[in-house]
């Protein structure tokens, strides 16, 4: 079988956010905390994690929307942390993101043809007839028909599965490598979420792309995701390939995320379970999750467990693995 490369690879990624505390001095928060991941070129890892764990902050970091604090992006063998100008708009052409929302991030005053024919002449360098038939490859490649009647249409004119086709169709435009999708399923009907799924994965197939999909929902992380990656707090919980993970989740978080997930055999009295959010204040201490995890002690609010091969590609963080995996918690 042949060896993946290594397209993404984030190392130690912080991002630190100033607030205002009451005494008026500058604090942080710090809803990325020393967070590493890879992704091959063709993989789709899959971000799990419920809001305010840090998902999109990560994604929007690795497009270079926002700066690191600490760590480093490397990607296609490049750091990527400090570049501006021309080497960030030469960037643009190897990761691009698609968003959650995508009435949101379209021009609601151009038409849809014109929402490509940006892309394709500043970062392609096409023009005339060759522009024109790259924007009816491009319609006709994320499946928005008939072409001549939806380029002059305007995003109002678009159902939302339609708009977040032609959000797909923009990010392909400048023939990236890497695609960051923050959630591109959650504010779309649940009819046409699996037709959204499936384009990904036949773009993934066809152009060899590499994804992060970040997302709420296990089921759909473990259709479209080769790799999970859990989050909480700003903290990675567990990594796993994807069948591994749902079929024998390890940290506890995991466990409580899959028991809201219809169908799971794991089951968790709500009732019971603390819902406070996590700690993102900068300094903090200990296992973000150790407010809510019933198999807290002493050492998880000191210390942060490190992330531990458990079995084979199957990665955890936390003090207790093996007395989680013993007792089956939550079962």
């Amino acid at each position: 079988m042949k060896q993946q490369t290594t397209l993404v690879e984030v190392e130690n990624l912080v991002i630190k956010f100033p607030v205002r505390g009451g005494d008026r001095k500058k604090k942080f928060i710090t809803p990325v905390d020393y967070v590493s991941l890879e992704i091959k070129k063709g993989e789709v890892l899959a971000l799990v994690g419920e809001s305010g764990s840090g998902k999109t902050t990560i994604g929007r970091a690795l497009v270079r929307l926002l700066k690191p604090t600490e760590g480093n992006i490397i990607v296609d063998g490049k750091n990527v942390n400090t570049i501006k100008g021309k080497d960030l708009m030469n960037y643009r052409k190897v990761a691009q993101m698609i968003f959650q929302d995508p009435f949101g991030s379209l021009n609601p005053v151009k038409s849809i043809e014109s929402h490509l024919k940006f892309p394709l002449k500043k970062h392609q360098g096409f023009k005339g007839l060759a522009l024109d038939q790259k924007i009816t490859d491009l319609l006709l490649q994320v499946g928005l028909t008939p072409v001549n009647e939806i380029r002059k249409k305007h995003p109002h004119e678009l159902s939302g599965g339609q708009r977040q086709r032609l959000a797909i169709a923009r990010a392909l435009a400048v023939n990236p490598q890497f695609i960051v999708a923050d959630e591109p399923t959650s504010m779309l009907d649940v009819s046409i979420r699996a037709g959204i799924l499936q384009l990904m994965n036949e773009l993934k197939r066809d152009l060899g792309l590499s994804y992060l999909y970040i997302t709420h929902d296990l089921a759909s992380a473990r259709y479209f995701g080769d790799r999970i990656m859990v989050l909480y707090g700003g903290k990675v919980m567990e990594i796993a390939d994807s069948k591994a993970l749902i079929k024998n989740p390890i940290n506890p978080y995991t466990k409580l995320l899959l028991s809201a997930t219809p169908g799971s055999d794991i089951k968790v009295n709500l009732k019971d379970m603390n819902n406070e959010a996590p700690d993102l204040s900068e300094g903090r201490k200990g296992c973000p999750f150790v407010h809510r995890c019933p198999l807290a002690t002493d050492i998880c609010k000191e210390t942060m467990p490190d992330l531990v091969e458990q079995k084979e590609n199957h990665f955890v963080a936390c003090h207790h693995a093996e007395d989680s995996i013993e007792k089956m918690i939550f079962n």
